[in-house]
């Protein structure tokens, strides 16, 4: 696996951590927005010092690019910020036929320079069109013809995405509980809770609740995922894309690769509901804090909490007032309560409570630690009966062979069920059908069969 500094140049970040990284940002996100009306990441330089030329003549204050010093000429400060950003390899020079040089961005540094864009403008996603994408990816009958490329690439990442932006809705309503403070005023806290509300509460957290609902698709998602499971020629058709794409010459290990991605997204949409529920409890735990903070900053009326917060207010006020009427203050307070050591750690306490340990006593090693040869033989044949036991794809298709013998087909209902162990076998033959170098393949219809309590697809097993 690539370091992140085997593709970006050793002075990348150079500019984004000198004295003039204000300018250097902007000026950056400057030359990016200048590209867009064109057909790629690159324009005619002199636009671009001509664009760089404005941004500094509204300053007139020396900066510094390379140890070279300059002081009010705008021109000279924007070539110097070009040359600066070449030398770090954010930028290079790009001649054309016609002899114009052009600027042109690295093609590592436009991830970084969109990224920063969506920092400053604290984009939100759209979560119902990410999981639209999926949905309407794994609807798509045309796609099936290219299945790894045109549908299992796309549905991962898109659900990589967006369990990614929902962390970052997690961490940002975390960031907001975080600025609430004892030090706030009332009014603070009411201008605190309206931008949250603006930001977060009625922008991306009630969206994902009401209108852009995470799990409408769910259900639907999560069933075409196992029809790509059970489907031996979309599975075939997908093992081949991804030995193209990917470059891999075993065609077991890219099966087994497809089958872990489709179980990953199948994961993930499972865990939407936990991710959710942090969510929701965050969510509501800032709602309460702000809506108590600011009711007892609120608090000035004659009620018992408006009195005891007057009367803190004061205090605070004297206590840090002048330094000579301290000790009259200190006396004055001493007579309202006491302070006293705790002899014992209370469980509402912050501090952790110390586990006693003991030593006890050690028994003694035997010498005789070695195995007998009747051991070793014994170990041995304790982990080939573990293997030959493992639901590995080689076991279940010699399974199903010895099943077969005699026989070009049998029914799921005639396999022996004698414990909840046949039935998982049952589901491993099931995956295991599509793989090219295994002895059988199933016929699936629309039937059910129940055993054991258990309900499960009526299909046929079938020779090869």
């Amino acid at each position: 696996m690539k370091n992140l500094f085997q593709v970006l140049p050793a002075d990348f970040f150079k500019p984004l951590t000198s004295k003039y990284k204000t300018e250097y940002a902007d000026c950056i996100l400057l030359i990016f927005n200048s590209f867009k009306p064109e057909i790629s990441y690159g324009v005619n330089r002199e636009i671009v010092v001509k664009l760089l030329e404005g941004y500094f003549e509204a300053d007139d204050a020396e900066i510094t690019f390379d140890d070279q010093t300059y002081l009010r000429d705008a021109r000279e400060k924007a070539n110097a910020m070009i040359a600066s950003l070449k030398s770090c390899g954010w930028l290079e020079y790009e001649q054309e036929k016609n002899h114009q040089l052009n600027v042109v961005l690295y093609e590592y540094a436009i991830p970084m320079i969109e990224s920063m864009n969506r920092i400053i403008r604290e984009e939100e996603a759209e979560y119902q069109g990410i999981i639209s994408q999926i949905h309407a990816s794994l609807q798509n009958k045309d796609l099936y013809t290219k299945p790894y490329e045109l549908i299992i690439q796309g549905v991962k990442e898109n659900t990589e995405r967006l369990i990614s932006e929902l962390k970052r809705l997690n961490v940002s309503i975390k960031r907001h509980m975080d600025k609430q403070t004892n030090e706030m005023s009332a009014s603070e806290i009411i201008d605190h809770f309206f931008e949250y509300h603006k930001n977060i509460g009625s922008k991306a957290y009630l969206r994902m609740k009401t209108s852009e609902n995470i799990s409408y698709f769910r259900s639907s998602i999560i069933e075409k995922i196992d029809e790509i499971l059970e489907n031996a020629a979309i599975m075939e058709r997908a093992v081949a894309g991804y030995m193209e794409v990917e470059q891999e010459t075993d065609s077991e290990k890219a099966y087994d690769n497809i089958v872990m991605d489709l179980l990953d997204i199948k994961s993930m949409f499972y865990r939407l509901d936990e991710i959710i529920e942090e969510i929701d409890y965050k969510h509501a735990q800032y709602m309460k804090n702000a809506v108590m903070r600011a009711r007892f900053k609120l608090a000035t009326g004659n009620n018992m909490e408006g009195k005891l917060s007057r009367i803190l207010d004061l205090l605070a006020e004297e206590m840090n007032g002048d330094s000579a009427q301290e000790e009259e203050t200190s006396a004055e307070l001493s007579e309202l309560f006491s302070l006293y050591f705790q002899n014992y750690i209370s469980p509402e306490s912050l501090r952790t409570i110390p586990v006693t340990k003991k030593n006890s006593v050690v028994d003694d090693i035997s010498g005789n630690v070695a195995m007998s040869k009747e051991e070793r033989l014994l170990y041995k044949e304790a982990l080939r009966m573990k293997n030959r036991t493992r639901f590995s794809r080689k076991n279940i298709n010699e399974y199903v062979v010895s099943l077969l013998e005699g026989k070009e087909k049998i029914s799921v209902e005639e396999i022996p069920i004698e414990s909840k162990r046949d039935l998982i076998r049952i589901i491993y033959i099931s995956i295991y059908a599509g793989n090219r170098a295994n002895n059988y393949e199933i016929k699936r219809t629309n039937k059910r069969v129940k055993r054991m309590e258990y309900e499960f697809p009526l299909f046929e097993i079938i020779k090869r």
